[in-house]
């Protein structure tokens, strides 16, 4: 059986290249594929990072990058090491520019809402919503990010806010007495944050969800004994996967996107 390294390198989420090669690879029965992912590859010192490994495992570079210095270095490289280095988006726009006779616009190109990060943008943002509140649990495989927590933890709007960067991000509430799906501990490719909250605040927010849903009984909901458990319960979880706990007790949605977009890098760079 033949292998085959291949190098997938993007400025954005990376869907676009990914499905690119699979969409190739498919072809080809009888190989054994080695796959590294390079998302939000959008300076020199990130590209860096992609060289060191492209030395150490060579193999065909698929790119989806606009940036023409970041192109071109990548290229020359490849070149020195006498690898192939293939834009996905490239042959389509030359094929084009070509069959028209028009001259390709170079200014058009990160910016353009059209662009490759634009439809990586479209298909997270269609994922997300999807897998909202545990709604879906089929295809959870292919998320970036999975988010877990009790209720009122600002789970949706942290998942919207990281599809809007690209990342397909799926939400599972973590209920009181109410089974966990197991199937989130098998999962290889997500990476998975818990997100826990002051359980004095997390009753504030559900009482003034209650209040605004002219809800007046009392409930667990809002039991401080079972709010606390809750919490406890998610940190186990965590702790017993070595999944990132993040208390948004005092951050906004953008700050703890940003922390876990931190984590995701780290993460996926120790995979490499």
């Amino acid at each position: 059986m033949k292998k085959l390294i291949i190098h997938l390198v993007s400025e954005s989420s990376g869907q676009t290249v990914k499905h690119a090669a699979n969409n190739a690879l498919a072809k080809f029965g009888d190989i054994e594929v080695k796959k590294y992912h390079w998302p939000m590859t959008r300076n020199e010192n990130l590209l860096d990072e992609v060289f060191k490994k492209v030395r150490k495992k060579p193999g065909v570079v698929l790119y989806t990058i606009s940036n023409d210095i970041l192109k071109d270095k990548l290229k020359r490289l490849c070149f020195e090491l006498k690898m192939p280095c293939v834009s996905v988006v490239s042959k389509i726009v030359n094929e084009i520019s070509h069959y028209l006779g028009v001259v390709v616009d170079d200014n058009v190109g990160f910016n353009n809402k059209f662009d490759e990060t634009y439809f990586d943008k479209v298909e997270a943002i269609e994922y997300s919503l999807k897998h909202d509140d545990g709604q879906i649990l089929e295809d959870l495989e292919e998320a970036d990010i999975i988010l877990i927590g009790p209720s009122r933890t600002s789970k949706t709007p942290t998942s919207v806010y990281l599809a809007y960067n690209s990342f397909k991000t799926a939400n599972i509430p973590f209920i009181y007495s109410f089974p966990f799906p197991l199937i989130i501990e098998s999962l290889k490719n997500p990476v998975i944050f818990g997100l826990i909250i002051n359980p004095s605040r997390l009753i504030e927010i559900r009482e003034s969800r209650m209040h605004l849903l002219q809800v007046n009984e009392s409930s667990d909901y809002t039991d401080i004994k079972i709010v606390q458990e809750e919490c406890r319960e998610v940190r186990r979880l965590c702790s017993k996967n070595n999944w990132q706990v993040i208390d948004v007790s005092r951050r906004s949605i953008e700050e703890t996107a940003a922390v876990i977009m931190k984590h995701y890098y780290e993460h996926k760079k120790r995979d490499v």
